[in-house]
C-alpha cells in the first residue's frame, strides 16, 4: 500500500467544476466535465515543454530558496567555527557557546543584518542579545518555504525538492567550514579585528544583500507567476489541481480557524511533532558541534574546519539519491527508517570507537542519515496533512515551531566538560533516533488503518 497517498483527497461526483478562462493567444478553456478537463490537459500539454517548465520553476523558485537557506544556516552555525577561532577566549566566558545555541534555534528571516552586529560584541550579554534578535527575525522562513514549495510541486515531486532545498544546510556545513578556514586564517588581525569577527561580518553582509535581491526575484503562487508564460501557467496549475483538488486561486490562500481545529484534534500531528523534536536534536547536534567533534579527534582547529566538508558533501549526495528513489516509488516511511538507521550507526560509532579513522567515518553516517531524514519527513507531513491547503500550512508550522525545542536540547548534550569524547551526547542522540524509527512505524500503521476505514466507507 502506498502510504504517501493515504490522505489523498477524494473527488465528489457532485462537486462544482472550475472554469478557466485565459485571453492570451486566443486560448479559452471551459472545464465542465472529466472529458473536458482531460481535453484541456492534452491541449495545454501540446503547447508546453514539461521538462523545460520544471527547469524554469526549479531555477526561479527552488534555487532561490535553497541559496537563502544556505545563507540562513551559515548564520546559525558559524558560531561553531567562531568558537574554534577564539570567540570564547576573546569574550572571556567558556559557556558562551552552549548558552548561545539556545537562542539561535528559532528560524530565520531573509533580511538579517544584525549578524553583522555580532562582529562588534564585547561581552557575553551583547552576544546573547544579538543572537536572540537573529532568532526572532528568522522565525517564519523555513515553514513558509516548505509551504510555498508544497504549493508549487506535485506530491511525487516534493521529496527530492525538499532535499534540494535542505541541501542549503548541507552545503553551508560543507562550504561553511571552508569559508571559515580562509576567513579566520587570512583576515585575522586585519583592521584590528579578530578572525571570528570578520566571519560574522562578511557572512552577515552577504545574507543582507541577497535578502534584498530575493525580495524582487522570489515568485509567489503558481497562478500569479510572471516568469512563466500563460500556457505554462495554465498547464501547471491544471496539473497541480489534478494532484490536489483542494487548491483554489491564490487569493483564497488564507488560514481558516477550522483547519487549525482539524490539525489540533488529529493525533498524528503529535507523533510527527515528537519525531521532529527528536530528529531535530540530532540535526542540531551535528550542525552546531561537528567542528568541535572533529577537533576532539585530535586535529588542529583550522584542519577541523576543513574536515567538515567531506561528511556534509557525502551526506548531500546520499540524501539526493534516497529522496529521488522515494519520489519514484512514492513511498516515505521505509526510506525514513533507512535514513534513521544510518544516523543511529553513526552516533553509536562516535560513542564507541577509539580509532580516529573509524570516528571520522562515523560522521559520514550521521550526515548521510540526517540529511535524508529531514526532507522525507517534510514530504510525508505535506502528504498526511494535504487537504485543505491551510491545514498543511498549519501542520508544517507546528512541527517546525516545536521542533525548535531541539536546539535547546542539543545545546545541553555537548557541554564542554564532557569533551573530548562527548559520550553522553552521542548515546543520547542514538537513542532518540531509535525512538524516531519506532514512532515512524507507529505512524505508518495509523495511516494504514485510516486508509482501510476510508475504503470501507467508500464501499458502503
Amino acid at each position: 500500500m502506498d502510504i504517501s497517498q493515504t490522505n489523498k483527497p477524494i473527488i465528489n461526483d457532485t462537486s462544482t467544476t472550475e472554469e478557466i478562462v485565459r485571453n492570451s493567444n486566443e486560448i479559452s478553456i471551459h472545464s465542465t466535465t472529466n472529458d473536458d478537463r482531460k481535453s484541456t490537459q492534452q491541449t495545454l500539454q501540446s503547447l508546453v515543454d514539461k521538462k523545460k517548465l520544471l527547469r524554469k520553476i526549479d531555477s526561479g523558485l527552488l534555487l532561490t530558496l535553497a541559496f537563502m537557506y544556505c545563507l540562513a544556516c551559515l548564520d546559525r552555525t558559524n558560531i561553531g567555527n567562531a568558537r574554534l577561532a577564539g570567540l570564547e577566549n576573546n569574550l572571556g566566558n567558556k559557556e558562551v557557546y552552549t548558552i548561545k545555541m539556545v537562542t539561535s534555534s528559532y528560524g530565520r528571516m531573509v533580511c538579517c543584518c544584525n549578524l553583522c552586529c555580532m562582529a562588534a560584541v564585547k561581552n557575553f550579554g551583547e552576544l546573547i542579545a544579538t543572537r536572540l534578535l537573529l532568532g526572532v527575525a528568522e522565525a517564519g522562513f523555513v515553514p513558509g518555504a516548505f509551504f510555498l514549495l508544497s504549493m508549487w510541486y506535485k506530491r511525487s515531486q516534493c521529496a527530492v525538492r525538499f532535499s534540494l532545498f535542505l541541501s542549503g544546510s548541507v552545503l553551508s556545513g560543507a562550504f561553511g567550514g571552508l569559508l571559515a578556514y580562509f576567513i579566520t586564517k587570512y583576515m585575522d588581525g586585519k583592521g584590528g579585528l579578530e578572525g571570528w569577527r570578520w566571519l560574522f561580518l562578511l557572512e552577515g553582509l552577504t545574507t543582507f544583500i541577497f535578502s534584498l535581491v530575493s525580495f524582487f526575484i522570489l515568485p509567489n503562487f503558481p497562478e500569479t507567476a510572471t516568469f512563466l508564460t500563460v500556457q505554462e501557467r495554465d498547464y501547471w496549475v491544471t496539473c497541480l489541481r489534478k494532484d490536489d483538488c483542494s487548491l483554489n486561486d491564490s487569493q483564497h490562500y488564507k488560514i481558516d480557524h477550522h483547519s487549525l481545529y482539524l490539525v489540533v484534534k488529529d493525533s498524528k500531528i503529535y507523533i510527527v511533532m515528537l519525531i521532529g523534536i527528536f530528529i531535530g536534536t540530532a540535526i542540531h547536534s551535528i550542525a552546531l558541534y561537528l567542528p568541535t567533534i572533529i577537533y576532539s579527534m585530535g586535529f588542529d582547529p583550522l584542519k577541523s574546519q576543513l574536515l567538515t566538508v567531506p561528511p556534509y558533501f557525502t551526506g548531500w549526495c546520499i540524501s539526493l539519491a534516497i529522496t529521488l528513489h522515494s519520489d519514484k516509488t512514492e513511498e516515505r516511511s521505509f526510506h525514513l527508517i533507512f535514513g534513521g538507521c544510518l544516523a543511529i550507526i553513526g552516533f553509536f560509532g562516535l560513542a564507541m570507537f577509539e580509532n580516529i579513522n573509524l570516528l571520522y567515518v562515523s560522521t559520514f553516517f550521521c550526515t548521510a542519515g540526517l540529511s535524508t531524514f529531514a526532507p522525507l519527513l517534510v514530504a510525508w507531513i505535506s502528504s498526511i496533512f494535504s487537504t485543505p491547503h491551510d491545514k498543511r500550512a498549519i501542520a508544517l508550522a507546528m512541527v517546525n515551531s516545536f521542533g525548535n525545542i531541539s536546539g535547546v536540547l542539543a545545546s545541553m548534550l555537548y557541554p564542554t566538560n564532557d569533551g573530548p569524547r562527548y559520550f553522553k551526547g552521542h548515546i543520547t542522540n542514538a537513542f532518540l533516533l531509535i525512538l524516531v524509527v519506532i514512532l515512524t512505524v507507529i505512524l505508518r500503521f495509523m495511516l494504514i488503518n485510516e486508509n482501510k476505514k476510508m475504503e470501507q466507507k467508500i464501499m458502503i
